[in-house]
């Protein structure tokens, strides 16, 4: 059996933030909450469960309480990889994504916190896994099967290591889950759309990522790049810092009247 120190260590939570929820971990009532908890577990009720744990948990500065709560449930996942015999590898690569919104958190408010705990019921129902750079979500599209491709913020998306990522997929799934069967991955990006063409020099590797998909929608309107190109979407275009190539390009086409936005594509399994 893993402990709760064993996730942190695991998955390279900061040293702070560890001991916060090592403290945290001493005061959660697991019995009072796991009606709650248990919900977290499947897809169609992570959003009551959600609601109802937030409630639970009463008073919860930066999210730590809901942190906390989500790096023990990791405990029992950890149990569902072993039975299913995946390996540490995938579940700590996987559930580093607990430390990555934490350091994310830091960067765009100057404190650790979480703010993600929207998305991370996907990981620890085994929904999504990191294979490689990249992640790969179980998902339903136009009423079929797929995978859903995510990109995290610390991958390396040259060509190779995407081409490795979708290897692994294929293998990981067939060997772990041969019942579910795909005939698409699917993404729902920013980095695929098509205005960032006129931003990055050919052959930049967000460019070459966007190659390989056929796009099918493009919602110029979603602000959601700000926060992942900004790490803020709350400020006003004036305001946006410039400090790589790309926040400037993006801020200077913006600015001109350029549309960023979100796009969904697919590429055939």
């Amino acid at each position: 059996m893993i402990s709760l120190k064993d996730i942190c260590e695991g998955i390279k939570m900061s040293e702070e933030v560890t001991g916060i929820v090592l403290e945290l971990e001493k005061q959660l009532d697991r019995k009072a909450l796991s009606p709650y908890v248990n919900k977290l577990y499947r897809r169609s009720s992570w959003e009551e469960g959600l609601e109802e744990l937030k409630k639970a948990l009463g008073e919860d500065k930066d999210n730590y309480k809901m942190l906390t709560c989500m790096l023990v449930m990791g405990i029992d996942t950890y149990q569902k990889y072993k039975e299913k015999g995946i390996s540490d590898k995938i579940f700590y690569d996987t559930l580093a994504c607990f430390s990555r919104f934490v350091k994310e958190h830091m960067e765009s408010y100057g404190r650790y916190g979480f703010d993600r705990e929207w998305w991370t019921p996907r990981e620890l129902s085994m929904e999504e896994f990191r294979l490689g750079e990249l992640e790969f979500e179980v998902e339903k599209w136009k009423g079929e099967n797929v995978l859903s491709v995510h990109i995290p913020s610390d991958a390396s998306i040259t060509g190779e290591n995407c081409a490795a990522s979708y290897d692994l997929s294929k293998e990981f799934f067939k060997k772990y889950y041969p019942e579910f069967t795909y005939r698409y991955y699917i993404c729902d990006s920013w980095m695929l759309s098509p205005g960032l063409k006129d931003v990055l020099p050919a052959g930049s590797r967000i460019l070459n990522f966007q190659k390989d998909y056929t796009i099918v929608e493009w919602d110029k309107e979603e602000p959601s790049y700000l926060k992942w190109v900004y790490k803020n979407s709350d400020l006003p275009i004036e305001e946006l810092p410039e400090d790589t190539s790309l926040q400037r390009n993006i801020k200077k086409y913006v600015k001109e009247g350029g549309k960023i936005g979100v796009a969904l594509g697919y590429i055939e399994a």
